[in-house]
């Protein structure tokens, strides 16, 4: 439901702390216990349950600088909801690995509708953990861990959870958050007062945004998918981060007190808090890297509704590409579709390599089409790219068909790209790496591309 950028709210929580201090209530609605979480074992019938009396994950040892896994989560509790026995929903599941040691922080979004292993429940989407863990003893974000844990193979550390009222004033009390819209945006059912649904736009370019924009922005999923919107929301984190980190935030300390409390929950300890926003001022933002598992899933429609089946070999090369020492072989106990299988074998017998997310592209528009190149970018940023960038070309009007230039990156990535934008692998042309600059991939878009609302987002 909501993208919530949650560890540069805890930065905000860190900076209002010695006020926290003296507000009791407040400091214990922020900082809760840690709870027994149990460990994920297998019951006589071969499936996963939670055994409270066991021990969990293992937690970091902050003085041996080890890596430090956390779970953030986006929680809606509307009233309305909760008043007719609905449980709260947290669709925004995002897992950030951080390395102190190397300051490196790497990041993916969990999608909604991904089919897991729900220890205790069975197969069932994800967001299905949090309702079904808050009315029992393991509590939401407890059930979170877990199912992270057995499915995906790493530890879960810590969570951090806001609500969407609460991120709404924390925005309007930092003085809003500006963001770089790569693409324009309309949703006609965007998520309204009570049940009700709503229309909302958002043109491509740089916008200052409120409170209430700003959720709005991170909560759109339907005019693209829930992959584009992981990628919006770890964008709306990272440059929450960067602002938390520009500003003096001490100055509004009293007010962040009278938002965050009761909005945000955290088991990272006062002093765990700190040590996490001392790193986080030392961690350079070239030194985010986000992930996504778009490629790593498939679309499958049931009787029982739309589900994401995941391809635990692909997951699991791109969390071991996040997290290096990650666990080699997957908890989940057996396929979660016949056709997964399958898909294994065919990803593992790709010889050409993955394609580098992580390149960085800029696409310029050599067309008089308005907004084709921040469609493009857009799409291949929903596809998984997060550094893309879109311009308007200083040679307009002068190329008749696209082009890739391929100045640095991998022939696996520009292949992807290719197949991304619909431009003909004999446009591929190969670059002087001398003259790569800032970008590792330059793409022109010519008079032979399709129009912004011909252009299909897969």
């Amino acid at each position: 439901m909501v993208g919530i950028p949650l560890v540069a709210v805890i930065l905000l929580a860190v900076f209002a702390l010695p006020v926290l201090l003296q507000a009791n209530n407040a400091y214990q609605d922020i900082f809760v216990s840690r709870l027994q979480r149990g460990k994920v074992v297998l019951n006589d019938q071969g499936t996963p349950v939670i055994d409270l009396n066991a021990n969990g994950a293992t937690l970091p040892d902050w003085g041996k600088k080890e890596r430090v896994n956390l779970l953030l989560l986006g929680v809606d509790s509307n009233p309305a909801r909760l008043e007719q026995g609905d449980p709260p929903l947290s669709d925004t599941m995002i897992v950030v690995s951080i390395d102190p040691l190397n300051k490196q922080v790497g990041m993916f979004s969990i999608p909604r509708d991904l089919l897991v292993m729900i220890p205790g429940l069975g197969e069932e989407k994800i967001n299905a953990a949090y309702s079904n863990g808050s009315m029992s003893d393991i509590t939401g974000p407890g059930l979170v861990q877990a199912t992270i844990e057995y499915n995906f193979g790493i530890p879960i550390h810590y969570f951090a959870e806001v609500e969407l009222q609460g991120f709404e004033k924390i925005i309007d009390t930092i003085g809003g958050v500006t963001i770089d819209v790569a693409a324009p945006i309309k949703d006609d059912v965007h998520p309204g007062e009570g049940f009700n649904t709503t229309r909302v736009y958002f043109p491509s370019g740089l916008q200052h945004m409120d409170g209430a924009t700003a959720l709005r922005f991170s909560r759109t999923r339907y005019d693209d998918n829930d992959f584009a919107r992981g990628n919006r929301q770890q964008q709306m984190l990272m440059t929450l981060r960067e602002q938390a980190v520009q500003l003096n935030l001490i100055t509004k300390a009293n007010e962040l007190l009278q938002d965050l409390g009761g909005a945000v929950r955290t088991d990272l300890s006062p002093t765990e808090t700190l040590q996490l926003a001392k790193l986080g001022t030392e961690i350079k933002g070239t030194d985010i890297h986000t992930y996504n598992l778009r490629d790593a899933t498939t679309d499958q429609f049931d009787d029982r509704g739309f589900y994401l089946i995941p391809d635990w070999t692909a997951i699991r090369r791109i969390v071991s590409q996040m997290i290096p020492e990650a666990s080699a072989s997957p908890s989940p106990a057996r396929s979660t579709s016949p056709s997964t299988d399958t898909q294994q074998r065919d990803r593992q017998t790709e010889d050409a390599g993955q394609a580098d997310l992580q390149a960085r592209v800029l696409v310029q528009n050599a067309t008089n089409i308005d907004g084709l190149a921040g469609n493009a970018a857009g799409k291949l940023q929903e596809a998984g790219f997060p550094s893309v960038s879109a311009e308007q070309s200083p040679e307009t009007g002068s190329h008749p068909t696209s082009l890739i230039i391929n100045y640095a990156a991998s022939d696996a990535t520009v292949q992807r790209i290719s197949e991304l934008l619909g431009i003909p692998a004999t446009y591929i042309q190969q670059g002087d790496s001398s003259l790569a600059g800032e970008y590792d991939v330059v793409i022109v878009m010519g008079d032979d591309s399709q129009t912004p609302d011909d252009m299909e987002f897969q």
